[in-house]
């Protein structure tokens, strides 16, 4: 089980995440929704570690979240751009471990023996996608995972989830597009101005579109221009 508890954060002055709670546990997916600013992205880097929370807690199996407990696929990872990809990938190959890189690298049309230089966006993607299903952790994070995939990567993307859902591991995924949380999740936190408006699971789920609907106010103006 992960906890996060009364969660906050600022960034200088500017308060960002304010008294964010909810709980995930093994074999569930979370999707977290909200739009540009909610503040989704700096949510998954306190959760992972890459920012240090100033109020709050987050505790996995009842004690304080370690980074050895999480991968996470980020919107930019960092590349050492003169590795070919299999290069690149056995920095997180542990020690004894047996990996299949070659079908690996078939399904997901990776090119093991070209630098990552001359990948493209979504190529890259693939290949960070590889990089943390090696590190096999419990808790795995997904920001924004879909964005540069085209359909058929997409569509493996979503088995992959759901298979990784099937071996119990924790997921927390972000998307801009309610139909790719609705389609997967378990449960859907909707994350409005840096608070938690509200959190969607089960039946809920076939109101969510008619909820935001009603608080996009930018709605009402389209009505009025059309």
């Amino acid at each position: 089980m992960l906890n996060v508890n009364h969660l906050s954060f600022s960034y200088g002055e500017k308060p960002v995440l304010e008294n964010v709670s909810f709980e995930i546990k093994g074999g569930e997916i979370l999707g977290i929704l909200g739009l540009n600013g909610a503040g989704k992205s700096t949510l998954l880097n306190l959760i992972a570690g890459f920012l240090p929370s100033e109020h709050g807690t987050i505790h996995f199996q009842n004690e304080v979240l370690g980074q050895q407990s999480i991968a996470m696929l980020e919107t930019h990872n960092y590349f050492y751009p003169h590795l070919t990809a299999q290069e690149y990938l056995h920095i997180f190959v542990k020690d004894g471990q047996m990996v299949d890189f070659q079908s690996w690298a078939e399904m997901l049309d990776i090119p093991l023996t070209q630098e990552i230089e001359g990948f493209s966006t979504g190529m890259k993607k693939k290949l960070t996608l590889l990089s943390i299903l090696l590190l096999d952790r419990p808790i795995m994070i997904f920001d924004e995972p879909f964005n540069g995939l085209d359909l058929e990567s997409s569509f493996l993307l979503k088995e992959i989830i759901v298979k990784l859902k099937e071996k119990g591991k924790i997921i927390i995924l972000t998307s801009h597009i309610l139909e790719t949380l609705t389609g997967i999740c378990d449960k859907i936190l909707w994350l409005k101005r840096g608070s938690v408006e509200r959190i969607f699971e089960g039946s809920a789920f076939d109101k969510i579109e008619k909820i935001l609907k009603e608080d996009w106010t930018k709605l009402d103006t389209l009505h009025h221009l059309l």
